[in-house]
């Protein structure tokens, strides 16, 4: 195996390679770049990155992500709710005349009515006044209170259902149970209190009404043509009374007549209808016994089933059960007897252990198929009670309706019988008074009565239960969309290594180093002749595994130099790098020394003047060298130094002044012309390409420039400045050396 560093074996007779004469300096078609579609290109570009900081992302990523996590959790806690619920009778109770069907039309107006008094600012007011939720810490908190309520509290309706929904989220679960709490008491006081003020008001209104009527039929009016004040005439079956005179109870009863007779009328066609009510509430009932009893009698589903099979109880009875009949088996294959005691008391005990799994497996799969199916048991539920309820309201209204019948019934079998349309018209003609104030009496006794029966009416009124009532107050809250606060803190864990992956990608981007032998090829027209394989600090590895990389891909590189260049004339050759650090020296020694042991005549000469490596690679002193033979101060001969290997090495020597300008023009060309004459190859190791004058000298008056680029070092701008830089001198043959490629890159 021949290598850099580890080759002494002793190298045969020169080859003799020189068989051409050396070509004229053009620049010949170089190898094209691989083409790669621009996105596939830019994607694998990221996932190289990626790779390569997979550690400080895992890292960096975690405690970022950790954090960024922890902040979404506290910024976004899981939110709990209260609620309430309150019924919203479909028809009024009333004992006046009420047309059932204006009242289910006007139904949905007047719930969408109440739902949005829920959210006027005097109920918001009265909440904060009465029952002091500007106190709690979540109202404090809010610069406006009635915009939080405003955006907070949910109002929500059904279409055909009677329940209003009262609901609030919140941080907090007192506050938001006390807020729901404290708006349901002022909806109560404001709105539901306010409509039995009013007819409370109504009712005193008509007390007062009544009691000016009856003042006013007191009062005298003037009757007689001389002028004289009388008393009002009082009517009685068209007869006037004898002046100052009230009308008698039976005046007073024949005057409700018409009223009665309305009000029977109207209570004996509204009675079938609350039959009718009750028997479709009963209905309702039925039909829902009839569906929990389906509910209750459904098989129990197999994905409830198969969920109770992974149970932990359910798994270690099954085990235990297979368990002794393998056992049984055993024993019935060992024994050779069915019938023996050991092999029955095994069955014994894998029968009851299979009835015991059987067992636990019914009571789990109950359990989840419970769970499945409560949802549904709770609306079954809530519509009996629902219905319950309703019943019982109709039910009260009913026993309602029928005492105010039956009383209307006695009143009517209690009036005195009328006096004929003839006698009352006899008696009108009768009598002397023919003064208007008659008719303006009769006008009066008329509207008292009608203001008697409206004052009864809203009395009875004022004894039904209201149009809405609570059914449900603020509940204990329970937790809400607790799932959001968990994605949100999974959401900012993974943003955290987004974040770190996208500024490495970032950085890598921006800094543009070699990542791998891909993106090199891409990078521009010089071709890539050589791969090394590891870093040029595992040269000296003990690997016995990367050592043979590392020879292997120096010997590839002189083969190629030799096949391709050396075969064609060419004699020198160049190694440089576009910036210091980049392996330059070991390729440079590498290739010297492979070329060596192959047979052909090769020199290493340091050309790093500045800097120069090659003597430690050498393992030589830095003595007499480059600097000395451009100065004129040694002789090209006594400062050859013979390595081990074969080789030929001059040093760099001592740096100075002089050198560097002795290192251009005519010393230079005469120096290399000398350097050329015995050797088959000379290997000129140069200073970085970009930062050193001398360095462009030395490549310009070679036939053969190898520009090193180290993996994770050399940057691909730089590359390409080095690329751009190698056209513009027009020599004949370049390529690119790249170190420290994978082993798969290194097969090329």
């Amino acid at each position: 195996m021949n290598g850099p560093a580890f080759a002494t074996q002793t190298v045969p007779a020169p080859v003799q390679q020189r068989m051409l004469p050396a070509p004229p300096r053009h620049n010949p078609p170089q190898r094209a770049a691989l083409a790669k579609p621009e996105g596939d290109g830019q994607t694998l570009r990221i996932l190289t990155y990626l790779r390569l900081h997979w550690l400080t992302i895992l890292f960096a990523g975690a405690l970022l992500g950790c954090g960024l996590a922890y902040l979404a959790w506290v910024l976004m806690p899981p939110k709990y709710e209260s609620y309430a619920l309150f019924q919203v009778a479909s028809m009024p109770s009333s004992v006046t005349g009420t047309d059932p069907t204006r009242s289910k039309t006007d139904f949905a107006t007047y719930l969408k009515t109440q739902a949005s008094l829920f959210k006027y600012e005097f109920v918001y007011a009265a909440a904060l006044r009465d029952s002091k939720l500007g106190d709690l810490p979540t109202v404090r908190a809010e610069k406006d209170p009635f915009k939080y309520f405003d955006e907070k509290l949910l109002v929500e309706t059904k279409e055909g259902s009677e329940i209003v929904r009262l609901s609030l989220l919140g941080d907090n679960p007192d506050d938001i149970r006390k807020i729901v709490d404290g708006i349901k008491e002022a909806y109560l006081r404001e709105v539901i209190m306010k409509e039995k003020d009013t007819k409370n008001e109504l009712r005193l209104e008509l007390q007062k009404a009544k009691a000016d009527l009856e003042n006013l039929m007191k009062n005298k009016v003037p009757a007689k043509p001389d002028g004289a004040l009388a008393e009002a005439p009082k009517l009685v079956d068209g007869a006037v009374l004898a002046p100052g005179a009230l009308a008698d109870p039976d005046t007073v009863k024949r005057a409700r007549f018409p009223l009665l007779v309305q009000k029977v009328a109207r209570l004996e066609n509204d009675l079938p209808n609350y039959d009718l009510q009750i028997a479709a509430k009963k209905a309702d009932i039925a039909a829902a016994e009839r569906a929990l009893k389906v509910l209750v009698d459904m098989p129990i589903a197999p994905e409830a089933i198969d969920a109770a099979k992974k149970d932990a109880e359910y798994v270690e009875k099954d085990a235990q059960s297979k368990f002794y009949r393998r056992e049984e088996s055993f024993l019935r294959n060992t024994l050779g007897n069915a019938e023996s005691p050991r092999v029955l008391a095994m069955a014994a005990k894998a029968k009851a252990a299979e009835e015991e799994a059987q067992k636990v497996l019914n009571e789990k799969a109950k359990a989840i198929e419970l769970a499945i199916r409560k949802p549904k048991f709770n609306e079954i539920n809530q519509t009996m009670n629902l219905a319950v309820r309703d019943i019982s309201l109709l039910g009260e209204q009913k026993k309602i309706a029928e005492m105010q019948l039956a009383s209307a019934k006695k009143e009517l079998a209690e009036m005195p019988a009328p006096v004929s349309d003839k006698v009352r018209d006899q008696q009108i003609k009768a009598s002397e008074y023919k003064d208007p104030a008659l008719s303006d009496y009769m006008t009066h006794e008329n509207l008292y009565n009608r203001v008697t029966a409206q004052l009864i009416a809203t009395e009875y009124d004022l004894k039904l239960p209201p149009r809405v009532k609570v059914i449900q107050p603020a509940t204990t809250p329970t937790l809400k969309d607790s799932k959001k606060q968990i994605f949100a803190a999974i959401f900012a864990g993974l943003m955290g290594f987004a974040l770190i992956g996208g500024l490495a990608v970032a950085y890598e981007t921006r800094v543009r180093k070699i990542s791998s032998l891909g993106e090199l090829r891409t990078s521009g027209h010089v071709p890539v002749v050589g791969v090394l394989p590891w870093m040029p600090t595992q040269a000296t590895t003990r690997d016995p595994a990367k050592r043979a990389d590392l020879s292997e891909g120096i010997d590839k590189l002189r083969a190629y130099v030799a096949q391709t260049w050396l075969s064609r004339g060419a004699t020198t050759v160049t190694v440089t790098s576009p910036v210091g650090d980049e392996g330059k020296s070991f390729t440079a020694f590498g290739l010297a020394s492979s070329l060596a042991q192959a047979g052909y005549k090769t020199l290493l000469v340091d050309f790093d003047l500045r800097n120069p490596s090659m003597h430690a690679f050498a393992g030589v002193l830095n003595g007499t060298g480059v600097c000395d033979l451009l100065r004129g101060e040694a002789d090209v001969r006594k400062s050859i130094q013979v390595l081990p290997n074969g080789l030929n090495f001059i040093p760099a020597g001592k740096w100075s002044d002089e050198a560097r300008q002795a290192a251009t023009g005519g010393r230079l060309e005469s120096l290399m012309a000398r350097l050329k004459e015995p050797y088959d190859c000379v290997v000129l190791h140069g200073h970085a390409l970009l930062t050193v004058a001398e360095t462009v000298e030395v490549a310009r008056r070679s036939e053969v420039v190898l520009l090193c680029a180290l993996y994770r070092e050399t940057k691909l701008p730089l590359v390409k400045r080095a690329a751009e830089r190698i056209a513009t001198m027009e020599i004949p043959y370049s390529g690119i050396v790249y170190l420290g490629a994978t082993t798969q890159e290194a097969l090329c």
